[in-house]
């Protein structure tokens, strides 16, 4: 059974859509994780910020999410993604070795999508990106 859970899904006021998570994004999380980021989508929302602090594992159902948001945008005239997954792990929530490179920014590298999305340590360093990307 998935542990994924939401903390948090909102729309700021230069209608940025955040949308945080935690546990693990996985095959049976997935569904959710598409319904929510396509109903920003759909809404006309052209800046997402997805934060991943407290994911301890993401699968490749869930990139394939992330992937298929990037190709909406794209395909839809644009607009800017960013991904917030700290490079080292400082809360309990994600298991990573001491000292260690955080394992879901690891995913992103590895699998390339770190190209198409701006991966940032902090939601400062995500609306700092969404801004450059205007």
């Amino acid at each position: 059974m998935s542990s994924f859970y939401v903390i948090g899904d909102e729309t700021t006021d230069s209608d940025v859509a955040i949308i945080s998570l935690g546990g693990e994004v996985d095959f049976a999380a997935s569904p959710a994780l598409r319904e929510r980021i396509f109903a920003h989508l759909h809404a006309g929302c052209r800046q997402l910020i997805v934060d991943l602090t407290d994911v301890t594992f993401i699968d490749s159902t869930a990139i394939a999410v992330l992937i298929g948001m990037v190709a909406r945008l794209r395909a839809s005239g644009g607009g800017s993604v960013a991904v917030i997954c700290p490079e080292h792990a400082d809360t309990l929530s994600v298991v990573v070795p001491a000292g260690g490179t955080n394992i879901v920014r690891e995913v992103f590298e590895v699998t390339g999508l770190d190209a198409g999305i701006a991966l940032c340590s902090s939601r400062e360093q995500a609306f700092a990106e969404l801004a450059l990307g205007e």
